[in-house]
């Protein structure tokens, strides 16, 4: 998230490699014969009103547009990288400040027309036109222009230049090493504006068919570049909840549930029946308690702040939460990134640890310190985790008393920095460690995404000089490693969990895995 955004928000696009060379919306699968002379049957419980990239606001909407549209480029979890997709190949200026990007010369877009880099263009600046979502728009901040034609005093990007049929240039305000990374986010995916269909014509391996608002049909791309869909028809059913999606599941009316009901996680993990069945993985959200860093008793007692961290035991509150949907979080980048590190000291519960930095904060057993009131978003789960990290900062003589408010005051209080303690998750708008510490952390971002006020010079610098890294990846890497320690150490956040993927596949689906990235950065409100 960018802006703190009110929508349902996704866990994971997930992809299934249906595409016979692997596609964006099908990475990888296994499937018996049937699955080559039926639909693949996909459910879903949150509307699919949208498809055009810009315009997508839940989940469900993107994991649909994801078989329609790609963009640039795409992240590689194997290699933890970003690898072409519509593009063949990109090279950074001497400067940092550029990018020519040359296009795949093989691409078409279902309709048959070429893809060219006109195209690309017209799109970017479309999907700034068209977008009323700031959380999307606010991704082609760093390239030069963007800000006018967003505000509407330009005609066109004057940082987006196209050189020839095959080749353009993206010139950047300052050198940012993981802007191509953003590249695949939707905002970025690539249309024919000139197709004349609504959505547009994508370069996808699924072109869509039929649309109401219980169901879609996608039918598969005969011109796409990557090689022919094996499976010829995706249909989409959009059920009204995920307690009637699961119930259709369970009639074997689908291929792939995509959210499974948390109350049915622990018959589904003892059941043999739904043995193979359950795919879970790790994805790139965290789940955290901002800290107010201009607000007492936060603010200039980083003790404090340690203390709570160790106060709290993260593995007994996951056991409680219905699902298991987490795993418990030392620090900040999470799993799946490439500057993820994995021998990070971070934080565990340590109770002998907690007492004694209290001490040293000065509130020995928690005495003289002001009960501390702890804000969340109206929602059965965030309550549960309110109270019982409420309890286990009980036990240390820490008094908490939890808050619950709806969503549209709760955006309004964050966004203003009104609370001192509050509930947050963060997941990668682009795979890249940039997305969490430069957007959470900069003091640039103070009054955008850096809800928590957090303001050290030596980290900013550090950030600073890791956007520069372009042409020296393992030098960013150690960078981006040395921000996210120092920012652990000065705890502007009680860290909690990393969110988890819960999928169902049915038994012609042999192997199935959601990919880890998110693809848009958001403050979670389920």
């Amino acid at each position: 998230m960018r802006r703190f955004n009110a929508r349902t928000l996704a866990l994971v696009i997930l992809t299934l490699a249906l595409a016979a060379a692997g596609g964006l919306f099908m990475q990888k699968a296994i499937y018996t014969s049937s699955l080559s002379t039926r639909p693949f049957n996909l459910g879903v419980s949150e509307p699919v009103e949208k498809l055009e990239p810009a315009s997508i606001q839940n989940h469900s909407q993107r994991l649909v547009a994801s078989a329609i549209y790609e963009g640039l480029v795409y992240y590689d979890e194997a290699k933890q990288s970003v690898q072409p997709r519509l593009a063949r190949k990109w090279k950074y200026g001497p400067d940092g400040k550029s990018i020519t990007i040359e296009l795949r010369k093989d691409v078409k877009f279902s309709n048959g027309k070429k893809l060219t880099a006109q195209d690309v263009k017209a799109s970017f600046e479309y999907n700034i036109a068209t977008s009323a979502d700031w959380n999307n728009t606010c991704l082609y901040l760093p390239i030069a222009g963007s800000k006018e034609k967003i505000n509407g005093k330009a005609m066109e990007v004057t940082g987006i230049q196209v050189l020839d049929k095959h080749s353009l240039k993206i010139t950047l305000h300052q050198p940012h090493a993981a802007f191509m990374a953003s590249l695949g986010n939707p905002v970025f995916w690539v249309m024919d504006l000139e197709s004349g269909l609504t959505p547009p014509a994508g370069t996808g391996p699924y072109t869509l068919k039929e649309k109401s608002a219980n169901s879609l049909q996608l039918l598969r791309n005969d011109h796409y570049y990557r090689g022919q869909p094996h499976v010829s028809a995706l249909n989409v059913t959009i059920f009204s909840d995920d307690d009637t999606a699961f119930q259709a599941y369970k009639e074997g009316k689908l291929d792939l549930l995509d959210n499974i009901p948390p109350a049915e996680m622990a018959n589904i993990r003892q059941n043999k029946d739904y043995k193979g069945l359950l795919i879970e993985k790790p994805v790139l959200e965290i789940y955290c308690l901002g800290f107010n860093m201009h607000r007492d008793p936060y603010a200039n007692s980083y003790l404090l702040r340690r203390a709570l961290n160790y106060a709290i035991d993260r593995e007994q509150i996951i056991k409680q939460l219905q699902g298991n949907a987490y795993l418990p979080a030392k620090g900040l980048v999470p799993t799946g990134l490439e500057a993820y590190n994995k021998d990070i000291t971070g934080y565990r519960y340590d109770a002998e640890k907690a007492r004694q930095l209290l001490t040293e904060a000065g509130y020995p057993e928690g005495k003289g310190l002001p009960i501390l009131t702890l804000t969340y978003n109206e929602d059965p789960g965030h309550a549960m985790v309110a109270g019982e990290v409420a309890r286990q900062l009980a036990e240390f003589g820490i008094r908490v008393q939890t808050l619950q408010q709806g969503w549209d005051y709760y955006k309004k209080q964050v966004n203003g920095r009104a609370m001192s303690f509050f509930r947050m998750s963060w997941a990668a708008d682009y795979p890249d460690a940039d997305s969490y510490l430069y957007s959470l952390f900069h003091s640039s971002q103070i009054g955008m995404t850096n809800f928590c006020g957090y303001q050290n010079p030596q980290v900013d610098k550090i950030l600073d000089q890791s956007r520069k890294q372009y042409e020296d990846p393992q030098s960013r890497l150690q960078l981006l490693r040395r921000a996210e320690a120092i920012i652990i150490d000065d705890a502007p956040c009680l860290w909690l969990f990393q969110k988890k993927a819960q999928k169902l596949i049915s038994k012609d689906v042999r192997h199935l895995e959601p990919a880890r990235r998110t693809v848009y950065c958001f403050m979670q409100i389920d």
